[in-house]
């Protein structure tokens, strides 16, 4: 009778977790070019705001996406290192991270004034993806334990 290893759960939720974190650090970079280069959230503000007379500093939002996603990054790198560490905390801590996080990601990709969403098109998309993606890990997080399957 031969022993057949399969992946546990904590390798599956480390990978979940490093590619949560990689991929909130490329919106991160690329937040900071578009915020450099495009602006695209400051001419969003501008084109919701400029019918109906003074135009807000689009620097709330800006510094919205910063947070949230700045908190996101520090989410995902401790609840990873607690599941290499087999931390005890280590699911509930990412299960905390999921709920604040995600509805603040989804408050920031729903929320709208004057019938507009406060935020443009591209990084509504990114929060909800990155939101989902936190609930997958999640729910991967919570699986019950398949360390090995015996033949």
């Amino acid at each position: 009778m031969g022993s057949e290893r399969t992946a546990s759960r904590r390798i599956a939720v480390s990978i979940c977790l490093g590619l949560g974190l990689a991929a909130t650090v490329v919106v991160v970079i690329w937040l900071v070019v578009d915020h450099a280069t495009g602006d695209s959230v400051a001419s969003h503000v501008h084109e919701l705001y400029a019918p109906y007379g003074e135009v807000p500093d689009p620097l709330v939002p800006w510094l919205f996406l910063y947070s949230v996603f700045g908190l996101a990054i520090v989410g995902w790198a401790v609840a990873l290192v607690g599941t290499w560490r087999n931390a005890r905390w280590a699911r509930w801590w990412s299960t905390a991270c999921f709920v604040i996080g995600s509805a603040l990601l989804i408050f920031g990709a729903v929320v709208s004034e004057h019938d507009t969403p406060i935020l443009p098109l591209p990084w509504r998309i990114v929060s909800i993806a990155l939101a989902a993606f936190g609930a997958i890990t999640l729910a991967i997080a919570w699986l019950p334990t398949t360390d090995r399957i015996e033949e």
